[in-house]
């Protein structure tokens, strides 16, 4: 039973600062907010106030909200710059979702202090282990080192990992100026060709940065496995480490493909073992149930200017997945010593999948000729990623299975991580760039100075306060994430109203009754296909196979079809991509005429010259 009501009265508004370009038509001024949430034009009067000029990209506060007869009302309180300059376009997405700018002056102060003050050679009961081989491996545009790798062989000749972390809690104590400013930020943000740190720069990008021949203070995890890459223990230290090499990851990939000139013997030798081990890390994880979902990325390529000028596939080799199995086997760790413990921690959980979603995954699934169970485990579906890998339907087949997990959060709960087989799990790995592994840091610190049984109500949590700051952590991440999403997809349809009429390979990714969703397979970036353009016929979405079907010819589309569009418009405001299938999927038919009557006698004359 649908239900069905009206609106009565407007409580509170979520907002009232909206960012859009500013137009000028016939009937006055206007400002064509950048949202596809609030798309109606809001009326401005006095453009002059704040020397605003036509497509310019600008902040209009609300004065009054439309009703059926009148548009919205605003006054401009800012000029940001001309619309479809990357740098106005960064300050319209900051503003759009509330991001930081700068640091107070107490907490670059207090920054500021700590950089003073840091002395490598007051050890404070750390380990020295700055004679190991230890490198990272990173972007080639990174500057914050936050994590590091040293392999070696114990008496045994088990192999013990080393997973070093830069010790950011050693420079921020809970309560200060920069801890605040921290938690409130959540998270570092990651535009394009712009980063929005979560610590100022002297830290990150300074003395909490792991840069090579350098000494710093971290939390070690080692973790020591059999040839079979087992976990056999696990133990932990605050250590003083010196970076011995920092490596790219095409560096690092070129090495293990034999390019060994490129660094010295002990660095190649550390690369190999650690790609023999982490293979056996994955497949060992991967038996468990480990699920990794194959969602190519795009990388934008910008000129000098920063406007985006084409796109290419985010790099994507080994070295990318061995760092991620030792991230993943540090956190792993750290959750399971303080769930031994009994001690509350911010983790991060990934709770199972609705089972009334997973079977109607099932269900959606039989449509590309794949069977699964009808409420799939974690099993099936790596059975079924495998299955669509490298099909035209493999893309889709990912979407799907990502829509129907959960989202990922952080959280005191013992749910552990449903993605990664993991019973504990927590971020550990990426203080520079994330609160929460902050805080996971605090706890770690505790228990090496044998502090937990007596702990400072600053430093180890309470379960409600955990529960409060993971709520706020999980929203910032996410908005960080829409930001990142939002502001790359401006920039390449920026691009695209220079390939208008071009024609581009996409994927049906999405199905609506008046429309379909294709992924354009080069830019990563999805438009609209509206069914009136698929050819004369009525067509009807299905919504349990997920399939749109001609009802005249029979005809039928589904997710994951290949599809060649063309571009037909355009919307950067409302962040509208129009497409058209280059031909249409149903041919029109042609009409029958109605013979004349010179065409009738002609007709009988041939038929009586035949009969004679």
């Amino acid at each position: 039973m649908r239900y069905s009501g009206k609106i009565v009265e407007v409580l509170q508004r979520a907002q009232n600062r909206f960012v859009g370009t500013l137009i000028k038509t016939p009937k006055g001024w206007h400002v064509q907010p950048d949202s596809s949430a609030f798309i109606e034009p809001i009326t401005v009067d006095d453009v002059t106030a704040k020397n605003a000029k036509e497509k310019d990209k600008v902040i209009v506060e609300i004065l009054t909200w439309p009703t059926e007869n009148y548009l919205a009302r605003g006054v401009i309180t800012e000029v940001l710059g001309k619309a479809g300059q990357y740098d106005s376009e960064i300050k319209s997405i900051i503003h759009q979702y509330h991001l930081p700018t700068e640091f107070e002056k107490d907490c670059l102060d207090q920054a500021t202090g700590a950089a003073a003050k840091f002395n490598p050679e007051k050890l404070d009961k750390r380990e020295d282990i700055t004679e190991k081989t230890v490198i990272t491996i990173d972007p080639p545009d990174s500057k914050d080192f936050d994590d590091a790798i040293s392999l070696e062989r114990d008496p045994d000749g088990n192999q013990v990992l080393g997973v070093h972390i830069a010790d950011v809690s050693n420079f921020i104590l809970p309560d200060s100026p920069l801890d605040k400013e921290a938690k409130e930020r959540g998270n570092s943000a990651y535009l394009p060709a712009k980063t929005i740190p979560m610590l100022p720069e002297i830290l990150s990008n300074g003395i909490c940065s792991l840069q090579p021949q350098q000494k710093r203070f971290c939390k070690s995890a080692y973790i020591t496995y059999d040839h079979d890459g087992n976990i056999l223990s696990r133990k932990f230290a605050n250590s003083l480490i010196c970076s011995t090499k920092r490596l790219t990851y095409l560096q690092a990939d070129k090495i293990l493909k034999g390019r060994t000139n490129i660094a010295e013997p002990p660095v190649v030798e550390l690369l190999k073992n650690m790609e023999t081990l982490s293979r056996a890390i994955k497949k060992r994880r991967r038996k468990n149930g480990m699920i990794h979902l194959d969602l190519p990325e795009t990388e934008l390529v910008m000129d000098k200017s920063g406007r985006v000028i084409d796109t290419c596939p985010a790099e994507n080799s080994y070295p990318h997945t061995m760092i991620e199995m030792f991230m993943v086997e540090a956190n792993d760790a750290v959750a399971g010593l303080f769930d031994k413990l009994n001690v509350p921690l911010m983790r991060r959980i990934h709770p199972n999948p609705d089972p009334l979603t997973m079977k109607n995954l099932a269900k959606v699934i039989k449509t590309f000729g794949i069977s699964i169970p009808r409420i799939p485990d974690r099993i099936a579906i790596q059975n079924l990623l495998a299955a669509a890998a490298g099909a035209d339907c493999s893309f889709a087949v990912n979407m799907l299975v990502l829509r129907s997990f959960q989202k990922a959060i952080y959280s005191p709960l013992r749910i552990g991580h449903y993605a990664l087989a993991s019973t504990n799990y927590c971020h550990f790995t990426s203080p520079i760039r994330r609160y929460a592994d902050l805080l996971v840091h605090r706890v770690l610190d505790c228990h090496l100075r044998g502090k937990l049984k007596s702990p400072p109500t600053n430093q180890v949590l309470h379960e409600q306060d955990l529960t409060d700051i993971g709520k706020h952590i999980s929203f910032t991440e996410r908005k960080a994430e829409d930001a990142e999403r939002e502001l790359k997809t401006v920039l390449i349809l920026q691009m695209l109203t220079k390939h208008v009429g071009d024609e581009i390979d996409g994927i049906a990714t999405g199905l609506t009754g008046f429309g379909i969703f294709v992924q354009l397979k080069k830019f990563g970036v999805e438009g609209l296909v509206p069914t009136t353009d698929l050819g004369p016929d009525e067509w009807k979405y299905d919504q349990k196979t997920q399939t749109i079907s001609g009802t005249n010819s029979g005809v039928m589309l589904h997710l994951g079809q290949p599809i060649k569009t063309r571009i037909v418009s355009i919307n950067i405001p409302a962040r509208q991509l129009n497409l058209a299938p280059v031909e249409t999927l149903v041919k029109p038919k042609k009409r029958k005429t109605k013979p004349t009557k010179k065409t009738r006698k002609n007709r009988t004359r041939k038929r009586s010259s035949r009969r004679r």
